[in-house]
This record gives structure tokens, C-alpha cells and sequence, in this order.
């Protein structure tokens, strides 16, 4: 893979600043005099990793009431992490599997503690267990979180994907459609709806963002050796000097699909 400085609008942090956080709300939490609040702790770790990293949707959930707003940054935490174990962090490849491996694993034995106090005594990472509280308090299935953590794993080892079927059933579901879940089951149905009824938009804006986002960075993945855009619908470059059509296309490739699922994402919230 060539050597590429990427450019990045947040403050990105290595293992150690996530260690020492840890550390430091572990210990917060630990000493807490109630679990309301402990999980108070862990929604201000929530809320430091969100405006930290993504100053944009920082100020955009401002405008939620607050009870919701505490909540999207707990979700936000449980996807960063593992996230920026992926993209940020200078290990193998075989390193960053074992991590997630373990982070799955530190999520399953979570199960067993419905207080946030004691799943941090156990040594259930801060973010962990905060997202285990909410998943327990807004019934959110387990299996959501373990797609997402599946989908990071295919960022270490999938390289590209033969059609969008593929793209979005393989990858896209775990790292946007299940994350659009966790936020239907935070925000809630208006009267007469269910969140059930929420699933399908949710689903379908989660496509087209995600798709957006590809669009959006298809030139630094190339130099992270992934390729999102369907090999069926275009062929991968050869070299650099290729780049910059293949680049071209895979964004109005790419920008079409998405323009389609933000139409029936729209038709859905009606």
C-alpha cells in the first residue's frame, strides 16, 4: 500500500488518549453515589468522543432534547471506537481483528450486568457498557451491534465487492442500515406508528448516506486498498494513472444509487 498523509477535520487519537480515557471514567464511574450517576459519566464520555471527532453532528444534535441527545452520543462512542481501531490505529492487520474480536467478546459478557456500576467493575470498557444500558433501557437487539462490528472486520480484509446487492447487503447494513436502526429506537414513533414502522426508511437513508460517504472518499480509499464501488459496474484501476477516472465515475456511480434511495427514503418518512 503507498505511503498517504490523510487530512482529517477532527483530532484523531491513538490508543493511548482511548486508554487513558477509559481509565479516568472507569474510575468516575466506579466512585459514582448512584447508577443514575454513573450513566450521567458515561453519557459525558459519550458526548467528549462526539465533539471531538465530529464537530458537524456535535452541533446538529444540539438542537434534540436532551434525554435523546444523551443517548446519540453513547451510540456514537460504540461506533467510534471500533471505527478508529480500523482507520486510526497503527497496527496489523491481524492486531486489529484480534481487537474487535475482543471487543465482541467484552460486549457478549456485558449480558450479564444490568448495572452500568457493576459491568464497569468487571471490566466492561466504559463505552461498552453505557451502549449495553441503553440497548437493556430501548430494546434494542444485540445483533444490530454485532453487523456493525462485522462490517469493520470486512474493512480489514474485503477489498471490493462484486455488485451493489453485494455492497449493500455485506457491508453497507452493518456500518450505516443497523446504525439508522439505533437511532429509530432512540428517537421513537410519532402516534399511530410504531418503531417498527421506522425500520424501513431508516434503512433505506442509512444506503444512501452511507453510499454518499463512499462517493464522498473514494480517492483515500484507494490508497487504503479498498473499492466499494461495484466491480460490475466499474473495473478496478490498474495504477495511479488510472486513478483519477476511475475516481470520476465511481462518484456518479455511486451519487446516482444514492439520489435512488434517498427518493424512497423520502417516500417512506411521508
Amino acid at each position: 500500500m503507498n505511503n498517504y498523509t490523510y487530512i482529517a477535520d477532527e483530532q484523531l487519537w491513538g490508543p493511548e488518549k482511548w486508554e487513558s480515557l477509559e481509565l479516568n471514567y472507569n474510575k468516575k464511574i466506579s466512585n459514582a453515589v448512584s447508577e443514575d450517576k454513573a450513566y450521567d459519566f458515561g453519557k459525558e464520555l459519550g458526548r467528549k468522543i462526539l465533539k471531538n471527532y465530529s464537530k458537524s453532528f456535535f452541533t446538529v444534535t444540539r438542537f434534540l432534547p436532551k434525554h435523546k441527545r444523551d443517548l446519540v452520543e453513547i451510540v456514537y462512542a460504540a461506533v467510534r471506537y471500533p471505527d478508529e481501531i480500523v482507520d486510526t490505529f497503527n497496527f496489523s492487520d491481524e492486531q486489529k481483528e484480534n481487537l474487535l474480536n475482543d471487543w465482541g467478546e467484552k460486549f457478549k459478557f456485558s449480558r450479564q450486568y444490568t448495572s452500568l456500576i457493576s459491568s464497569v467493575n468487571n471490566k466492561v470498557p466504559v463505552v461498552l457498557s453505557g451502549f449495553r444500558k441503553l440497548s437493556l433501557d430501548k430494546s434494542i437487539p444485540e445483533k444490530y451491534y454485532f453487523s456493525f462490528l462485522d462490517a469493520m472486520k470486512k474493512d480489514i480484509k474485503t477489498k471490493s465487492y462484486k455488485n451493489m446487492d453485494d455492497l449493500i447487503d455485506n457491508y453497507i447494513y452493518g456500518s450505516a442500515i443497523v446504525v439508522g436502526y439505533f437511532l429509530a429506537y432512540i428517537y421513537g414513533a410519532i402516534k399511530d406508528k410504531s418503531v417498527k414502522d421506522l425500520l424501513k426508511p431508516s434503512k433505506e437513508l442509512g444506503i444512501a448516506l452511507q453510499l454518499t460517504n463512499i462517493a464522498r472518499d473514494v480517492y483515500e480509499d484507494y490508497f487504503r486498498g479498498r473499492y466499494y464501488t461495484p466491480v460490475d459496474l466499474l473495473d478496478l484501476p490498474k495504477n495511479e494513472i488510472e486513478l483519477e477516472g476511475y475516481v470520476i465515475n465511481a462518484r456518479k456511480i455511486l451519487a446516482l444509487e444514492a439520489e435512488s434511495w434517498y427518493v424512497k427514503a423520502e417516500k417512506g418518512t411521508e
